[in-house]
């Protein structure tokens, strides 16, 4: 499993918001294709951009942890689109998914990805659940689950994000 490699960073003790003039801001903006919320980084690519960032927390983003590298995000909305959601819930269970709602809301506040509370045993996206394991906020048998599906979640050659990606 790419993890173990040692690639991506730990989430520090005190989660500080990323100053708007920063590197790491026009890149999270350049793979959203929009002017991010406030957020930090919360795991870098093998390239060193950002992968994941955590947002910060408002009513209006129930997601504390987001997926941003589009490479990522799409290799996870193939595994969702051939009804990894399902398979996913199926595969690990209820009760283990609702300790990982409970972890998320004793940190957070919310469960993950916003799930109501009558959802029990829900898994609304993959992206939040593997957002959460990548970054180390909360490791959980879903994102396991998913990126075991996952062959390569990142290019090979160059980052797909890189400013001069385009180039």
């Amino acid at each position: 499993m790419f993890l173990r490699s040692g690639v991506f960073t730990r989430r520090p003790e005190t989660c500080s918001l990323m100053p708007e003039t920063s590197g790491d801001h026009d890149a999270v903006a350049r793979q959203l294709g929009r002017e991010p919320r406030p957020f930090r980084v919360a795991a870098r690519c093998p390239f060193g951009l950002p992968s994941v960032i955590e947002n910060e927390r408002t009513r209006e983003m129930p997601t504390s942890f987001w997926a941003t590298c589009p490479s990522l995000v799409a290799a996870i909305s193939r595994v969702e689109s051939t009804g990894g959601v399902r398979l996913a819930r199926e595969a690990v269970g209820e009760t283990t998914i609702e300790e990982v709602h409970e972890e998320h809301r004793s940190r957070y506040g919310t469960r993950v990805a916003g799930v109501r509370d009558a959802a029990t045993g829900s898994v609304k996206c993959l992206h939040a659940f593997t957002a959460l394991h990548i970054s180390r906020a909360i490791p959980n048998p879903v994102a396991e689950w998913t990126l075991g599906r996952i062959e390569n979640p990142y290019p090979e050659v160059r980052c797909c994000t890189a400013e001069d990606a385009n180039d």
